[in-house]
């Protein structure tokens, strides 16, 4: 922290001498080293006397750069959107035939995402007219360990040719305890899906093929870690909470009023 904001206090004072050191018509000037001096000393003192500029600036400065990252992500995903809200092979909760859809990147073994889960099913079901697609971005599996966020997400396919995904994928998300492969059929069991159908779907070629454009296409957006949303013209990036996904609903659905 010493050294973000050593190297804050160097980058302004030398972009406030630069700025001092201008005629009205912004040609630059000679400033004398004293002068100079002066200046930087009577700056420095001000920051040092007042610190939480520093920590302010440097705040708005990270709130700049995630708002241009996700103004870039957004750029990519508008070439995925019309796959990534009414593919039909995708898994879909709430009202399938809501007014906006919410775009989910997520795996079964991230506990950030099954927590989240509670915040954006209460706003799905208080609301009644969200679309929420959930997309499979298994990215949490490490070498030499059983892969469980792909295998998780294969028996989430599987159970949505079964139409039972959205069941399947609640306990998922819902019930206690770590993800293995126990628990899986355990939960595939207990709302009804054909356990041996689902093996089998499991291994289906579609499958992996649907799971590695799922991952593909989240890379190309931007996404590095899980959850991740995209909700009309707005990237949520982690668990922002049930108040970030209920703002980022209500202005999609403005805008689309708009535009009839």
């Amino acid at each position: 922290m010493y050294k973000i904001l050593s190297l804050a206090l160097a980058s302004i004072l030398s972009y406030a001498t630069a700025v001092t050191a201008q005629n009205s018509d912004h040609t630059p000037v000679v400033v004398p080293d004293n002068e100079r001096a002066k200046i930087e000393q009577v700056i420095q003192d001000y920051l040092l006397t007042n610190p939480e500029i520093l920590e302010l600036a440097l705040r708005e400065l990270q709130r700049r750069r995630v708002d241009d990252q996700r103004t870039q992500m957004l750029d990519v995903a508008e070439n995925y959107r019309g796959y990534l809200e009414t593919n039909s092979n995708a898994g879909v909760l709430g009202n399938p035939k809501g007014d906006v859809t919410i775009v989910e990147f997520f795996d079964y073994q991230c506990g950030v995402c099954r927590r989240h889960f509670a915040d954006v099913m209460r706003l799905v079901k208080e609301d009644g007219n969200i679309r929420w697609v959930a997309r499979h971005f298994p990215i949490l599996d490490r070498p030499g360990e059983l892969p469980l966020s792909q295998i998780s997400a294969r028996a989430a396919i599987a159970a949505q040719k079964q139409g039972k995904f959205a069941a399947f994928h609640t306990e998922m998300m819902t019930s206690p305890g770590k993800v293995t492969i126990e628990r899986i059929f355990k939960i595939a069991e207990d709302v009804g899906i054909d356990v041996t159908k689902m093996q089998a779907d499991m291994d289906d070629v579609l499958t992996d093929k649907q799971i590695t454009n799922g991952r593909e296409i989240a890379i190309a957006i931007g996404f590095t870690g899980t959850p991740g949303y995209i909700i009309g013209k707005n990237i949520l990036l982690g668990a922002e909470g049930y108040g970030a996904v209920k703002r980022a609903v209500e202005a999609t659905r403005r805008k689309n009023a708009a535009k009839q």
